[in-house]
C-alpha cells in the first residue's frame, strides 16, 4: 500500500490566506482527518423500523422503547387499533415522558402521506397525578370516547365518577382525552397551530408528529432565541391565543413548556385541561393565568407587553357577560353600592 511521504513536503509551505479568514488546520498525514459525525443521525440510524412485510400483519414494537413487558402489553392495548385502521405500521421510540402521559414517535402508514406520526398514550388513571381537574371540569358535560355526552339521567356513571370508583376514574379519563382530541381538531381546523389530530381511543391519541425519529421537537424553554424571532414568536402565540378564545377554548395550562419549537415553527400542544370559557366560573383567572405566563416568559428577550390589557381586551372581545358572569357583576356592584 503506497504511504504518503511526509519529507515530499516543505515545512515552510503556507497557504494564502485573506485579512479576516481562518488558516487552514494542518492535518496529520499519518492519521486522516475524520469529520464529526451528528449524534442524532447515529441514533436515528440505530432505532429499529418496521418492514414492508410486517405493515399490515402486526403491530411493530421497537426493542429500543426501553419499556417493561407490561408497559408493552398496555401500548398495544391502546393503540392496536391504530394500527388496524392503518395509521401506523409500528411504534419506534418513546420521546418524551412524563406523569400523565409518554409520547412516541411510530411509523405512520403509507395512507396517510406521512413518514411519522406521534402517539400520546395516557397512563392508566390510578398511577396518574392530575392535580385540581375538578376546577378544569366545571361546565364540561363527561364525554364517552364517541365524543358522545352522558346524560344527568345516567346516575350510576356520575356517581361512579363522584366516589371515584375503577369504573369512574376509567370514565373521566376517557372524557379528558376526547376533549383534548375534540380541542385540537377544532382548533386545527380553524387555522391554530396545534399538531393536527388523526384519531383517538380511550386512553390514546394519534397526532402530526414535529421533528426527526431521533430527534423530536424541544418545547420553546429549550430554546434560545434571538430577540427579534423571540417577538414574532410572541406574536404569533397571541394571535393563537386569541384565536383560541374566539372558538369557546381557554389552553388552562398554557406556557412555554407547552410550546414545541422546530426550524422557526411553532405548534401547541397539551390540551386535555382546556376550560370553556362561556360555562366554567374560573375561566376568566385561568385565562389571564395563560397571558401572564407567556408576557413574563418572553420578558427575558426584551418583549415588553402588559398581560392585564392584553387579556382583557381579548375577553372583552369574545366573550360576553352572560349567565353566571352576569350575577357576579350584580352582586358585586349591589355590594359597593351598599358600603
Amino acid at each position: 500500500m503506497n504511504r504518503i511521504n511526509p519529507d515530499t513536503f516543505d515545512d515552510d509551505f503556507d497557504v494564502p490566506v485573506e485579512p479576516g479568514e481562518r488558516r487552514p488546520r494542518r492535518l496529520n498525514l499519518y492519521r486522516p482527518h475524520k469529520p464529526k459525525v451528528d449524534k442524532w443521525k447515529v441514533r436515528a440510524g440505530l432505532v429499529e423500523r418496521p418492514g414492508p412485510e410486517q405493515g399490515d400483519h402486526e403491530l411493530f414494537l421497537s426493542r429500543s422503547l426501553d419499556a417493561t413487558n407490561e408497559e408493552r402489553a398496555y401500548l398495544f392495548e391502546q393503540i392496536s387499533r391504530f394500527h388496524a385502521a392503518k395509521l401506523i405500521t409500528g411504534v419506534l421510540r418513546r420521546v418524551k415522558g412524563g406523569k400523565e402521559a409518554n409520547v412516541y414517535c411510530c411509523a405512520a402508514h403509507p395512507n396517510v402521506g406521512l413518514e411519522l406520526i406521534a402517539a400520546k398514550v395516557y397512563r392508566p388513571r390510578q398511577f396518574r397525578n392530575l392535580k385540581n381537574d375538578a376546577q378544569y371540569r366545571q361546565g364540561r358535560p363527561v364525554l364517552t370516547v364517541n365524543g358522545q355526552v352522558i346524560s344527568q339521567k345516567d346516575w350510576r356513571a356520575h356517581k361512579a365518577i363522584q366516589n371515584k370508583t375503577r369504573f369512574g376514574l376509567l370514565t373521566a379519563q376517557t372524557s379528558w382525552v376526547e376533549y383534548e382530541f375534540l380541542t385540537m381538531k377544532r382548533l386545527h381546523d380553524a387555522g391554530a397551530d396545534v399538531p393536527r389530530p388523526f384519531r383517538n381511543s380511550e386512553h390514546a391519541l394519534l397526532m402530526e408528529y414535529l421533528g426527526e425519529v431521533g430527534m423530536a421537537a424541544p418545547t420553546l424553554n429549550l430554546i434560545a432565541l434571538e430577540r427579534a424571532e423571540a417577538q414574532t414568536l410572541f406574536d404569533q402565540l397571541l394571535h393563537n391565543v386569541e384565536l383560541m378564545l374566539a372558538h369557546g377554548v381557554v389552553h388552562g395550562d398554557l406556557s412555554a413548556y407547552n410550546v414545541l419549537y422546530w426550524e422557526g415553527e411553532i405548534r401547541i400542544i397539551d390540551f386535555p385541561q382546556m376550560v370553556d370559557p362561556h360555562a366554567n366560573p374560573d375561566a376568566r383567572a385561568i385565562f389571564n393565568r395563560d397571558v401572564d405566563r407567556l408576557c413574563q416568559y418572553f420578558a427575558r428577550y426584551g418583549v415588553q407587553a402588559n398581560a392585564v390589557a392584553i387579556a382583557r381586551d381579548f375577553w372583552g372581545r369574545h366573550v360576553p357577560v352572560h349567565g353566571w358572569a352576569m350575577n357576579l357583576t350584580l352582586a358585586s356592584t349591589d355590594a359597593s353600592r351598599n358600603g
